[in-house]
This record gives C-alpha cells, sequence and structure tokens, in this order.
C-alpha cells in the first residue's frame, strides 16, 4: 500500500476506501465489495466517474449523450 483515501458514509451506503496499492493498481472497497483497476484503467475509469457525477449536479441528457459519444 502506498497511500489510502477515506470518503466517509452518507447515511445510506458505507464509507468508501481508495487505496493506491505498489503494483500500479489502484483498489476501490466499500463494504464487502473490490475493484481494482490497473494503471491502464485509471483514466478510462476516471472519466466516466467525472461524467456521472456531472449527471447529478446538471442536465443527464448531455452527460448520457457525452458518455455515449465516447464507446
Amino acid at each position: 500500500m502506498c497511500a489510502r483515501w477515506n470518503i466517509p458514509a452518507d447515511g445510506r451506503r458505507d464509507e468508501v476506501v481508495v487505496t493506491m496499492l505498489i503494483r500500479d493498481e489502484v483498489a476501490i472497497r466499500q463494504g464487502d465489495a473490490e475493484i481494482v483497476a490497473s494503471r491502464a484503467q485509471l483514466t478510462d475509469l476516471a472519466d466516466k466517474l467525472y461524467f456521472l457525477d456531472l449527471a447529478f449536479r446538471s442536465d443527464a441528457r448531455d452527460v448520457v449523450e457525452a458518455l455515449c459519444g465516447q464507446e
């Protein structure tokens, strides 16, 4: 483990723990669920999370069109 960030629980969901691993991977864990993304996957993962964040903050139609246009 190289670094760890904790995102607090929000009442409905457990906290999220993001851990930077020494094998050029990042683990994201919430409760019993965990994903491990490789360095090569991080840019695409970050892009999708950014667009999903926008969907909750703005016009979801624009976000869906942006996501679908990238496939």
